[in-house]
């Protein structure tokens, strides 16, 4: 239905190879202007991560605008854990 819950494959084009991840709608804070999903798996999740989360508010800006401010979050298998290059390769996608 699109709401919280609600799991989409999303390709990724890199290097003429296509992948995908998989993305979950956590949850939609209309009153506050938040959204907040996760990449849940995929062959573009990389294999030491069960999962990064994004935590996403919009507030306004002091000039009229608004500013967008984004949590992430990874979360690593078992004992694994984040590198550097993990942590680039993922944001890249």
């Amino acid at each position: 239905n699109g709401g919280p819950g609600t799991i989409k494959k999303l390709s990724i084009l890199e290097d003429g190879k296509i992948d995908y991840v998989l993305h979950k709608l956590d949850a939609i804070d209309e009153a506050n202007l938040g959204y907040n999903y996760s990449l849940v798996g995929g062959p573009g999740l990389h294999e030491s991560l069960e999962k990064v989360t994004f935590e996403t508010i919009i507030v306004a800006g002091s000039d009229g605008g608004s500013i967008v401010k984004i949590s992430v979050k990874y979360h690593t298998k078992g004992d694994e854990v984040l590198t550097d290059a993990v942590r680039e390769e993922t944001k890249a996608k």
